[in-house]
């Protein structure tokens, strides 16, 4: 009997990491400008909706920071006290995320009931809807940038941010379209409706991010496309390998932990079991970059 563990060392595993801090790094500085911004004209018009906005922006700042820290710990090499490595800083990270922006959800419904009771008319309205429209192209930017990123790395961190954007994004447009409807109408209340849906979407997000991030800390089983991928990778690779079992997975930030034995049939020799065993982990480790392959082979019939 043999094992073979392969160890979280791709080639690209440090660009990976550059793009995922210079990402985060950037979603850090935009939501400092947009909070500033939104905060300055939601105050000056009295816009609730603007004013909601600003709070996710701020809200996205705070998040940002704690995950660009969380990425750099996140990478750090596996050590005597930590075997499998920081990644699962992430999944931390990702959960104090969806406290974070679900308190400030829950903050805009309650300012959102507060307008309905105290009606607030709004001022500088034209101000504040050029504004948001500057928001929403910068926004859009970001969110093309974070999308890319999160295509190359699969970062669950990215992908929060990205999340947090697209968020933010659409919310915008959709503040827009209140503060025309208060400039056409002359009623505040569109303002009021607009910033409740956002908070009960930012809300809804919030739980989305914690089942994620519960998922991972949990140990859950990647998703079963991946599982069937892998399956059909063992069973296809090489005549010899006749069968399969005690498949077991798990993802950590974002790296995959995947450990099974596989069976063999009339192959006798250990140097080729050994050569069929290491072409059968490039092969997965090609399919999903940054994978921990643990593989155990056995004689067909064994177990």
């Amino acid at each position: 009997m043999w094992e073979k563990e392969l160890k979280n060392e791709s080639p690209d595993f440090l660009a990976r990491s550059r793009k995922k801090t210079t990402a985060v790094l950037f979603s850090i500085l935009t939501a400092f400008f947009l909070t500033f911004l939104k905060f300055s004209v939601g105050f000056l018009t009295h816009s609730l909706g603007l004013i909601a906005s600003a709070v996710d922006s701020f809200m996205d700042m705070l998040v940002s920071t704690v995950n660009f820290i969380a990425i750099r710990e996140a990478e750090k090499p596996a050590d005597k006290e930590h075997l499998y490595g920081h990644g699962k800083i992430e999944s931390l990270a990702g959960l104090f995320q969806s406290v974070i922006i679900s308190v400030s959800g829950i903050y805009l419904v309650v300012e959102s009931l507060k307008r309905l009771i105290f009606r607030v008319e709004l001022d500088h309205i034209p101000t504040a809807i050029t504004v948001m429209i500057a928001s929403m192209v910068i926004t859009l930017f970001l969110v093309l940038k974070l999308k890319q990123v999160f295509k190359e790395t699969e970062s669950l961190i990215v992908g929060t941010e990205t999340l947090h954007f697209t968020t933010d994004f659409i919310s915008t447009g959709g503040i827009i379209v209140a503060l025309l409807l208060v400039h056409w109408t002359g009623s505040a209340l569109w303002d009021v409706a607009v910033a409740f849906v956002i908070a009960c979407y930012i809300i809804f997000q919030s739980f989305q991010i914690l089942k994620q991030s519960v998922n991972e800390l949990l140990d859950r089983a990647i998703p079963a496309s991946e599982q069937r991928e892998i399956e059909y990778i063992i069973l296809n690779h090489d005549p010899r390998i006749v069968g399969f079992h005690n498949l077991r997975t798990r993802k950590i930030g974002t790296q995959r932990f995947i450990d099974f034995h596989f069976e063999i049939r009339g192959e006798e020799n250990f140097s080729k079991a050994h050569e069929l065993t290491e072409s059968l982990i490039k092969r997965i480790t090609d399919r999903f970059p940054e994978s921990d392959v643990t593989v155990h082979f056995d004689p067909e019939g064994g177990e």
